[in-house]
């Protein structure tokens, strides 16, 4: 131990330490951003197939023709559209000037069209 009272790291090893810690490069932050995406595959055409058959097959559904699907994505696109117009109708009603939607908002929105829930916490 130096006489000084101090640790043996010197004023050398420390600008080692700064000089590793320097900003990554634009390639490395490009390399880190696509590895964050990678398990992250979205759906390009919004609703799945099998979630279509997820939500039939608890409905009792057993076999499914193929034009169902198609017909089920445009049904339920309009329904989170109407549900989505609806729900930024009452933040404006209550006169909210946040931009975030809460689940109270969607309740109310789903109780304006007659589909009052349950069971919400």
């Amino acid at each position: 131990m130096p006489a000084s009272g101090k640790s043996g790291k010197s004023a050398g090893s420390k600008a080692k330490v700064a000089a590793s810690k320097k900003a990554p490069s634009k390639a490395a932050t490009k390399a880190a951003k696509a590895a964050s995406k990678r398990g992250k595959e979205v759906s390009k055409r919004g609703i799945t197939k099998a979630s279509i058959r997820k939500i039939a097959r608890r409905g009792g559904c057993k076999r499914i023709a193929s034009s169902v699907y198609d017909e089920a994505r445009t049904i339920l696109r309009s329904f989170v559209d109407n549900l989505m117009h609806d729900t930024g109708a009452i933040m404006e009603m209550f006169g909210k000037t946040r931009s975030t939607v809460r689940p109270a908002d969607v309740m109310f929105a789903l109780k304006k069209q007659g589909r009052t829930l349950y069971a919400v916490a």
